[in-house]
């Protein structure tokens, strides 16, 4: 019996047959390539890469039609070079191990499947229970991508479980080019992705094309993810299609650099649904029905407000803070720029929004002020502000200005604080500025992460807020003379309702 049929006589062919010496150093990707070739030359299925060893990849690997590739949990592939690292073509499957970037120059992807393969139903292509991780330090390159290029490409129906992907600059790409005539379309719709995880990618999840034919990425479903946000981050998710589905949790958002919104439906997208544990108001949304649900706006209700003095927080519409980076001027004055977030998150709706700091000494403290010059606040209860679980500064101090020539108040001074969230009986018959001086740390990682600044008056109404999933209200809702609802029509355009004295209701294109 030759070695090809001891390495098959099972009907499964190893790689430790052809020659890999998985020292990782030896480019081993001529070798792993032999095995697959004689697979399908031999009509055999499986292709095993086994035991806890590091294979050196220095050259593209082709898992050939109807070819399941397969690795060991211990198993570690290590690539240099750029270039797509597998190319899975039809019936083909791949899983298991872990595939590690190294080379910064890396812009490719590990996963690759084209649309020249024509995937659709009843084809077995899968990807599944493995691990791509890109340790070069450049956060270049892709995970998996979709790509979709000329006339009747086209990629669905594939299914991809259980995958970690790490430090990328997509996570997910599902890409189709542009193409005019749309009796030669090319699309990627109805694929399944399930139980991601995805970490630290400039863009975890980027679906890029139109919502239609002829260069359509529709349909497709992400459910069960789990997506860590990092200073890299740009968006967890970006999509320009239709009818996609999303369905996962978003975390550290305020890590990102320079507050922008983790997730983006752009003006071509359509009829695509999020599910997620983020607000409405921290995604951009600049399509057309587009469905966006979040457990906490669902089980928000709509109380009636606190009576004078007596603040109670409930439904937010208490707080007079909320937004009060868009109604006052707020703005950092002294003190080292955050590492991650912005100093509009301290005042949204979500502690998720927030702001962080490293190591900020007490001889140069962070300061924030808000002015209220404009539009004073009268009568002011208290002002607050919240911190993440053991993540407050050892030194809090609140100030406020009466009159506009008059010195700082000191409300409060908190030395060796160890408390979460701390409060300041800030009262004023008329406040004009109030500013936070905060600085070092109460746990040994250094940081401090506002979550949230918050205040009452027993004049002002605060910002009630109804929750964009809909929600109960318990009285009536009226508008001061002049000021009226506003809705959008399906074209975009923005009308203004207005009632006449007989009761009847128009409204107005703004």
């Amino acid at each position: 019996m030759s070695l090809m049929e001891n390495c098959s006589e099972e009907r499964i062919v190893d790689a430790a047959c052809f020659g890999v010496k998985r020292d990782g150093v030896t480019n081993d990707a001529p070798a792993i390539q032999q095995a697959i070739d004689y697979a399908e030359a031999n009509k055999l299925s499986r292709v095993l890469l086994t035991g806890d060893y590091t294979y050196a990849i220095a050259s593209p690997l082709v898992i050939k039609p109807s070819i399941s590739f397969e690795m060991d949990s211990g198993t570690k592939l290590k690539v240099t070079g750029n270039y797509h690292v597998f190319t899975l073509q039809k019936d083909a499957s791949i899983s298991g191990g872990t595939v590690e970037v190294i080379d910064p120059s890396f812009t490719s992807s590990v996963i690759y499947l084209h649309g020249s393969q024509q995937l659709e139903t009843g084809n077995k292509t899968t990807i599944s229970n493995i691990s791509m991780i890109n340790t070069s330090g450049a956060y270049n390159g892709k995970g998996i991508y979709f790509y979709c290029q000329k006339a009747w490409d086209f990629i669905s129906f594939v299914n991809v479980s259980f995958v970690h992907l790490r430090n990328f600059e997509r996570g997910v790409l599902l890409q189709t080019e542009k193409i005019t005539n749309i009796n030669t379309p090319a699309w990627i719709n109805a694929n399944n992705f399930s139980y991601l995880s995805i970490d630290g990618c400039q863009y975890g999840i980027d679906v890029a094309g139109i919502s239609d034919v002829p260069y359509e990425t529709s349909g497709n479903s992400f459910v069960h993810f789990q997506m860590q946000c990092r200073s890299q981050t740009k968006r967890a998710i970006k999509c320009s299609g239709a009818y996609n589905t999303f369905e996962g949790h978003i975390w550290d958002t305020y890590l990102m650099n320079g507050g922008e919104p983790p997730v983006e439906f752009t003006s071509i997208s359509h009829r695509n649904q999020l599910a997620s544990n983020l607000l409405s108001t921290s995604i951009l949304n600049n399509g057309q029905y587009n469905d966006i649900t979040s457990p906490f706006e669902q089980t928000r209700n709509i109380f009636a407000p606190g009576l004078p003095g007596k603040p109670d927080i409930i439904g937010n519409q208490d707080d007079i803070f909320v937004q009060a980076d868009k109604k006052y001027t707020v703005k950092q004055t002294a003190g080292k720029a955050p590492y991650g977030g912005s100093i509009s998150n301290c005042f949204s709706l979500i502690d998720e929004q927030s702001m962080n700091y490293l190591d900020v000494p007490a001889s140069a403290p962070v300061v924030i002020e808000m002015d209220f010059t404009a539009n004073p606040i009268k009568m002011l209860n208290m002002a607050g502000v919240s911190f993440g679980w053991g993540e407050s500064p050892k030194n809090i101090k609140f100030e406020y200005l009466t009159a506009l020539d008059g010195a700082w108040t000191t409300a409060k001074d908190v030395k060796n604080n160890l408390g979460n969230t701390v409060t300041a009986e800030v009262r004023a018959n008329t406040l004009y500025k109030m500013r936070l001086t905060l600085s070092e740390y109460t746990k040994d990682h250094k940081r401090f992460r506002i979550n949230r600044i918050f205040g009452t008056s027993s004049m002002m109404p605060g910002s009630s807020w109804v929750a964009t999933s809909g929600s109960k209200m318990y009285g009536n809702l009226e508008f001061q003379q002049g000021n009226s609802l506003i809705l959008k029509s399906p074209d975009g355009q923005s009308w203004k309702l207005s009632v006449d004295n007989t009761g009847k209701v128009s409204g107005t294109k703004i």
